[in-house]
């Protein structure tokens, strides 16, 4: 799974990065984003077709839901096209979600053991999602959800799942194209993309929030 991760990208620098126009909201760079919080995720724009850069809050809603009850932080690459909860997301509003690193803890560890994975080349991750809009009572929510495939060898020590990592050149592609062609996309990534180091526990905390989170421990 995925269930924290890091953004302190400034917001002109995610807009240049990943190509948006219109608007964008204010970002505070966060060390240690966590479901139910908002996050940047850059999605293709209902009526216009282009690429924004919005405020979405992690932990999917879809929009036939009757309440909040549910909000799955993560959807299975292997079963997202056909999962009740996820396939019409998958369908055609797919996203990606920024970051500068993902944490996960190694299983079987007590205390659990944090560790950050980031690229190799310093470059931004871009992770691939899901999109909702959930209305109740006039308000609209809209909400997101991160995929996660299995591990590569090398990380499969850690955990046994990790995000599905969308590259530059696939951009256009997992937020366009058919469902079909968009889920030749979900797979892992080498190890010579990603490189990962244990941190300290500090991360565990959701309070605690500051670039030290992301130092070796």
């Amino acid at each position: 799974m995925c269930g924290r991760f890091a953004n302190d990208l400034p917001k002109e620098l995610m807009q240049q990065i990943f190509r948006t126009t219109g608007p964008a909201p204010e970002w505070l760079a966060s060390w240690n984003i966590a479901p139910r919080q908002p996050a940047p995720v850059v999605r293709r724009h209902p009526a216009t077709g282009e690429r924004r850069l919005d405020l979405l809050m992690w932990g999917l809603v879809p929009n036939w839901a009757r309440s909040m009850d549910r909000q799955p932080i993560n959807a299975r690459a292997e079963t997202v096209a056909t999962s009740g909860m996820f396939r019409a997301a998958f369908r055609s509003r797919r996203c990606l979600v920024p970051a500068t690193a993902y944490y996960e803890w190694k299983s079987g560890s007590h205390p659990r053991a944090p560790y950050a994975f980031a690229r190799r080349d310093g470059a931004p991750l871009a992770l691939a999602g899901l999109w909702e809009s959930w209305e109740y009572e006039g308000d609209i929510l809209r909400t997101f959800a991160i995929i996660t495939t299995q591990a590569s060898d090398a990380m499969r020590p850690i955990h046994d799942r990790m995000p599905v990592l969308i590259a530059d050149r696939d951009q256009d592609t997992w937020l366009n194209a058919p469902p079909q062609v968009a889920g030749d996309l979900l797979h892992g990534t080498g190890d010579d993309v990603l490189r990962f180091w244990p941190i300290g526990v500090a991360v565990n905390n959701t309070r605690n929030n500051r670039p030290e989170l992301l130092d070796a421990g």
